[in-house]
């Protein structure tokens, strides 16, 4: 990480110092001096380097602080790092070819150019791997968070989108790693080909080893193009299943209408710029102007695209909340425990000698006149004198006061309850308080030009012979060795 910082910033600094020409007047310029269309594309390469250094810090940040999901981040750091390290080889070479005094068959060693271009592409094949699993991750994660939810009634993973997933990630890695290879021992038997004579190249050997290069390109291109096939389909069954299970799922929305048409129209740009630097595109009559255009239209598109990609998946890491299904803050955890029974009364039974049935009190017009059916004796009301009627409502009793209504809550148990505490008149118990409060919630998941970063395009002819480009003749059986 510290070399490539410094690569990274003297390839910021080396232009801004190649300014500088010595001699006189007459003598050649020393100075780095662009034309105005690599002028541009080296501006669009600075500005990536920043926005590059910027998402690397925050994705290693989400990467700590992404419980349950950093998996996504696990591949996009990596992702990241290598994009970065493709631009700033990127800027090298474009300080190299566009010093006017370097002569390079005798101020650079022979394999300088060469070697750049092969990390160039290397670094940019490896990055478009890794990004493409980071959001396959994502993916995974949303389909164990609905297969959580649904308590394995919906979601999970299908065995046959894993194995596209798997299928589509070995052979764009593969297929790329063995084209630039190739690529770069081609350059080392051209370049070298005076110190080792079975090194040798004839004209037929390098045109053959030209178009097995391109053929392994072309491969390449066609499976990176297929991922975006596969994202924005995976996106699109993994939304379908939340959407029958009635759940709202924030991270799939974002994936569906975000993530999936970027990625979709990355692999758009990749299969036009691939169809343009092929020799079905551009003509050799186009000139120069023309394919350092194509180039910086390459850089910006590829480059801005692969850049969204990465910064949407880093928004969804800034609240946990995204990952919870229905988009509600996860309950902090908690353990069940027995709630209180409630407080139990029981009144105590009238005192002996007193009648079952009868109020207990003492009325000014002799015995009390309210008669109840029950145990134990009971007097014939007819014998008795009547009382005045706000007797008759009244109750005398220690645990209440009077009421007009009707008997107090607290009144004495009715005769035909047995002294319980169970009375039509007593107060319902609270209900039991639930064991564990709240529903279930799952929980959160463990989870362009020549040598373009994030672009798939050959270099212009203008570039240095980073290729035994000189090694085909005017009849155009050969091609540049590089893109």
């Amino acid at each position: 990480m510290f070399s490539f910082a410094i690569v990274l910033f003297s390839s910021l600094i080396l232009p801004a110092a190649c300014q500088f020409s010595g001699g006189d007047d007459d003598a050649e310029s020393t100075g780095f001096h662009p034309d105005p269309l690599t002028a541009g594309t080296f501006a669009l390469l600075c500005i990536f380097a920043v926005c590059y250094s910027v998402l690397i810090i925050w994705t290693f940040v989400a990467l700590v602080t992404s419980r349950g999901h950093r998996a996504p981040y696990a591949f996009l750091l990596p992702a990241l790092v290598f994009f970065a390290w493709s631009n700033a080889t990127y800027i090298a070479l474009i300080i190299l070819v566009n010093i006017p005094a370097i002569v390079f068959s005798d101020d650079l060693p022979p394999l300088l150019v060469p070697a750049l271009t092969f990390v160039n592409y290397l670094f940019n094949d490896w990055g478009l791997v890794l990004i493409f699993l980071a959001v396959i991750a994502v993916i995974w994660n949303r389909e164990s968070a609905l297969r959580a939810a649904t308590e394995g009634k919906s979601g999970g993973h299908h065995p046959a989108l894993i194995a596209v997933h798997a299928t589509l990630a070995a052979l764009v890695f593969i297929l790329g790693t063995a084209a630039e290879g190739y690529n770069m021992e081609t350059n080392v038997r051209y370049y070298l080909r005076d110190d080792d004579e079975r090194r040798f190249l004839t004209r037929r050997q390098l045109a053959r080893r030209i178009i097995t290069y391109q053929q392994l390109f072309y491969a390449f291109s066609s499976f990176a193009i297929l991922m975006g096939v596969d994202v924005i389909v995976s996106a699109t069954l993994l939304w379908r299943a939340w959407k029958n299970a009635a759940i709202s799922d924030k991270v799939t929305n974002i994936m569906l209408y975000v993530v999936a048409p970027l990625y979709g129209l990355l692999s758009l740009v990749i299969m036009i710029f691939t169809i343009v630097f092929s020799p079905s595109g551009l003509p050799r009559s186009a000139g120069r102007a023309a394919f350092e255009s194509a180039s910086l239209a390459n850089v910006l598109l590829a480059t801005g695209l692969l850049l969204a990609v990465a910064t949407t998946l880093l928004v969804l890491a800034l609240r946990k909340r995204n990952w919870t299904p229905g988009g509600a803050a996860p309950p902090m955890q908690q353990q069940p425990y027995w709630a209180p029974q409630p407080q139990q009364y029981t009144y105590a039974a009238p005192p002996p000698g007193t009648q079952s049935g009868y109020v207990h009190g003492h009325f000014p017009h002799g015995p009390p006149m309210a008669f109840a059916p029950g145990p134990g004796p009971a007097v014939d009301p007819t014998l008795a004198p009547q009382a005045p009627p706000a007797a008759r409502n009244s109750y005398a009793y220690a645990s209440g006061p009077s009421t007009p209504q009707g008997p107090s809550p607290y009144a004495p148990p009715r005769p035909g309850s047995y002294y319980s505490h169970a009375s039509s008149h007593a107060p319902a118990s609270p209900p039991l308080a639930s064991a564990v409060p709240g529903g279930y919630t799952p929980p959160a998941s463990a989870y362009g030009g020549a040598a373009s970063p994030g672009g798939y395009s050959p270099p212009s002819s203008s570039q240095g012979p980073s290729t035994p480009a000189a090694a085909c003749g005017e009849d155009g059986t050969a091609s540049r060795v590089t893109r």
